[in-house]
């Protein structure tokens, strides 16, 4: 076997040289050795289908006879494939424009030249044997050389580099790609002019298309403005732009336009400049700011042009499927046809859609004579006609959707779009792949929550000690290659301020090899669960994190456990139960708060939604269902509505019942713990979901009231008895099982309780009234309440004084009972006895219990009196 190989944290000129190479070695499989850049990645979701990059899991290494290398001879920096280098017979062709160092791997056929960027060594030989390449693989081979030249500015940029991106132009390359994907850091100078034309921004409209104009002045000539204009643009999420700095006695204008309506060449010749389509530069003198501004207005009213539109790019007629339609149906029409997804109508009115994976999905659990209104999506994301390209791409992109509908403004459907048509239309018929497409990860929301925003977030919400432990696992994933991300629960508290001590990390590789490594580094505890590759880490400090591999599940039926394997934290993040805990931050150095938001979570959390990720999500795993309630109520959120709907469903056809009984204990268990509990159980009951755990469950206006009257208690036992633990939701459950008139032996069938709270809650309910007749009596001792009180555990105390809270004579036997009779201790012990004369045995036990109640009922003092004691009690020949 023949492969391509690059280095670790692969960035463009790798990727580039790579395919460069596969283009020249076409029978060879071009894989990446480890992590690759965020830009990279973000390409790859892209175009990843139409390049063709194979996964290391691919490949058999024992099978490898020739490796190309590309872009590095280190044999460090080349992963798992280093194992093999020493390997016999195998060849080894080596393509750089490194220096050579200390570590570089021999071969016998080394192509090593002085050039800006490994890509121009490659496009080399491909000019020369005339080898033909899309314009796609020539826009990433010109991306390659910008990025390692930096736009041609380095010293090591050479003449080659420019002849190679001239080869490359002539056959065709997307500036507008180029700008997304390329990132050069501002100095202060230009950070501050930054930060100015931000303030100034404003969004102006012309003929329907938006324009962004900002401006700023500065006493000195700052160099860089094109620069700046490119970060503006990609911080304000703008396709076009003009931007005026009045440096001393001149304006400096730079004006972009990803968007072929504007020529933003033509216009500033007037003015005296000069550029092409897409970027143009001009000085002016003699105008003042907002003389120049309005002369642009102008200039852009009289040669904006029309652009491609929604209806120039959608395909129509539109197959659609009834809402009585079957998944049986549905499934063959979906294969007939090839479509990844199905507009769904009632009667000539579009109702919903459902995609090839809710098919699946729905099918692989056997609701085969389902119909597809019960399992389609109503969320449903559309344009009109004469909505501009671009902005479908913003909505495919935004909402994570591969396909937007279009309708007219009365709603009848007209058309659709699909990644393919997009693609089409923005790069052409030629790099269009028979796969769909993923679109690279972009959002109006960017500036809200960029990198420095969210590293400012964590720095403000973790600990000194938690930070300090994610920046050492980013360190560690640096140092083995792998992509490391906090998960889950955590980022969405953080996102919305709330406290959470849960700290869930995802590696995108061997998770328990990493926690073996990080725990040794920390010199921790670790605790490892290989079946389902994850592993928990005790920190010194007592900080626990919890490691996973990013991993696919599978349910082979409804509430089954699931099957593991390795995928992308893309994956990963789709397998999670609701989209605000979908969401990832990525820790690895470079990247350390870059946040991964595929789903809309935080569009969500802004919201206020719970939001499942696909239809099927509560039928296989039904315990959602009540995650879904639980943290609607927690943060005050409602369901969105397709995500209630499935929620019914799930309910109906008795999923609940399906959940394992240590499940469906844990789950309530956590929901009693909640801080209004009572508010989830309601909403629960409103649903069907307590008749669903238990029929007998009911919600009566006593059992509320006992549980706001658990709240208040707990605070004054708090403040009173700090350290007397009690666990709310075993007083919670006590109360719901009385309330329901449920025997817990029965309960205990449909929920796997533990053996305390079992135990707790028989004692309750076997001896409660008891005791509280007991401790109604007069002339009860100290060591008569000591007695009858001293094994029962606190839940059981609290519930007397919740239930006698009025009868202050109970209260107050209670109280002397936790604050003074159990904190009794006496003076003398064993070795006193032994020393009086006393032969050791069983009697040393009773003596000194006696001399316990004595002292608790203020009979004895002090030592002398229980040693006097002891001593009268010998006399009488008593012991």
């Amino acid at each position: 076997m023949r492969v391509i190989v690059g280095h670790i944290s692969a960035d463009f000129d790798c990727l580039a040289a790579m395919i460069a190479a596969k283009k020249i070695y076409p029978d060879a499989l071009a894989v990446f050795p480890g992590a690759i850049e965020e830009n990279v990645r973000k390409f790859l979701l892209l175009y990843g289908n139409t390049l063709g990059v194979s996964g290391l899991k691919e490949i058999d290494l024992e099978v490898v006879t020739e490796i190309i290398l590309v872009d590095t001879r280190q044999r460090d920096r080349i992963g798992q494939f280093e194992t093999i280098i020493s390997k016999k017979d195998l060849s080894i062709i080596i393509y750089d424009h490194h220096p050579s160092t200390e570590n570089d791997i021999s071969s016998a056929k080394n192509i090593i030249e002085k050039v800006g960027a490994t890509t121009t060594i490659l496009l080399k030989k491909i000019i020369k044997d005339n080898i033909p390449i899309t314009p796609l693989e020539s826009t990433l081979f010109a991306l390659g050389i910008y990025e390692d030249t930096g736009s041609l500015s380095f010293p090591t940029t050479a003449k080659d580099d420019i002849d190679a991106l001239s080869f490359l132009f002539s056959v065709g390359v997307d500036l507008r790609t180029i700008n997304k994907f390329t990132n050069i850091r501002l100095n202060p100078e230009q950070k501050k002019l930054l930060n100015q034309l931000i303030t100034t921004s404003r969004e102006l409209y012309f003929k329907g298309i938006s324009v962004l104009f900002a401006n700023a002045g500065a006493k000195e000539y700052i160099e860089g403005l094109a620069l700046v204009t490119h970060k503006l643009m990609d911080i304000l999420n703008s396709d076009i732009i003009f931007v005026l700095v009045k440096m001393k006695n001149r304006i400096y204008l730079v004006a972009r336009s990803n968007r072929n309506s504007v020529n933003v060449g033509k216009i500033l010749k007037t003015l005296g400049g000069g550029g092409h389509n897409q970027a143009a530069s001009a000085v002016i003198r003699d105008l003042s700011l907002e003389d120049a501004e309005n002369r642009i207005k102008k200039l852009l009213e009289k040669h904006i042009k029309s652009e491609t539109l929604a209806k120039n790019i959608m395909t129509t007629p539109v197959k659609t499927l009834d809402v009585n339609t079957t998944i049986e149906e549905a499934n063959k029409i979906m294969l007939r046809y090839g479509h990844n997804g199905f507009p769904v109508m009632d009667n000539g009115r579009l109702v919903g859609i459902i995609t090839r994976q809710e098919i699946y999905k729905a099918k692989h659990h056997n609701y085969e004579q389902e119909t597809v209104s019960v399992y389609m999506s109503e969320n449903i994301i559309s344009v009109n006609p004469k909505t501009p390209v671009l902005e479908v791409q913003e909505l495919m992109i935004r909402y994570n959707v591969g396909r937007v509908l279009v309708l007219s403004r009365h709603g009848k459907l007209k058309g659709i779009i699909t990644r393919t048509d997009l693609i089409r239309s923005l790069h052409g018929e030629m790099d269009i792949s028979r796969e769909s497409h993923f679109l690279f990860e972009k959002s109006k929301e960017r500036y809200r929550y960029s990198k420095e925003k969210i590293k400012t977030l964590m720095y403000q919400y973790f600990s000194k000690d938690a930070l300090s432990a994610l920046l050492q696992i980013g360190k560690t994933g640096d140092r083995l290659g792998y992509s490391v991300f906090m998960v889950g629960g955590i980022v969405r508290d953080l996102l919305l301020g709330v406290t959470n001590l849960d700290i869930d990390i995802v590696i995108e590789e061997d998770a328990i090899k990493f926690a073996k490594y990080f725990c040794k580094r920390v010199k921790g505890k670790i605790k490892i669960h290989h079946k389902f590759k994850t592993a928990a880490v005790l920190l010194p400090n007592g900080i626990k994190i919890d490691f996973a591999s990013a991993r696919r599940e599978f349910y082979e039926f409804p509430a089954a456990l699931p099957e593991v394997e390795f995928a992308s934290i893309k994956k990963d993040l789709y397998r999670r139960d609701f989209t605000i805990n979908a969401i990832a931050i990525q820790l690895n150095q470079e990247y350390f708060g870059k946040i991964l938001d595929f789903y809309g979570g935080m569009r969500d959390l802004e919201l206020k939604k719970i939001r499942i990720l696909y239809s099927l999500s509560f039928t296989e795993d039904p315990t959602r269902i009540i995650r879904a309630v639980r943290f609607e109520k927690r943060y005050n959120f409602s369901m969105e509505y397709s995500t209630e709907k499935f929620l019914a469903k799930a309910v109906k056809e008795g999923l609940i019942s399906r959940i394992r009984k240590k499940r469906l204990s844990e789950e309530l268990l956590i929901i009693l713990k909640e801080r209004d509990p009572i508010k989830i159980l309601k909403r629960m009951d409103e649903l069907g979901i307590l008749a669903g755990i238990m029929p007998q469950f009911s919600l009566l206006p006593g059992l509320i009231s006992r549980f706001k009257q658990i709240e208040t208690f707990f605070k004054y036992w708090s403040d009173r008895f700090p350290a007397e633990r009690v666990n709310k939701s075993v007083l919670y459950l006590f109360y719901l099982i009385q309330f329901s008139k449920l025997d817990i032996r029965k309960l205990t069938k449909k929920i796997e309780l533990n053996k305390d709270i079992v135990e707790t809650i028989t004692s309750i309910i076997e001896y409660k009234d008891d005791s509280i007749e007991f401790l109604k009596r007069k002339n009860l001792t100290p060591s008569n309440i000591y007695y009858f009180l001293h094994n029962k555990p606190n839940e059981f105390l609290m519930t007397i004084m919740l239930e006698e809270g009025k009868n202050s004579l109970i209260k107050e036997r209670v109280e002397n009972f936790l604050e003074i009779y159990k904190k009794t201790t006496i003076f003398i012990s064993g070795s006193d006895l032994t020393d009086l004369g006393m032969k050791p045995g069983p009697v040393y036990a009773k003596i000194l219990k006696l001399i316990f109640y004595l002292q608790m009922n203020g009979i004895l003092h002090n030592r002398v009196e229980e040693i006097n004691f002891i001593k009268k009690m010998l006399e009488k020949g008593i012991v």
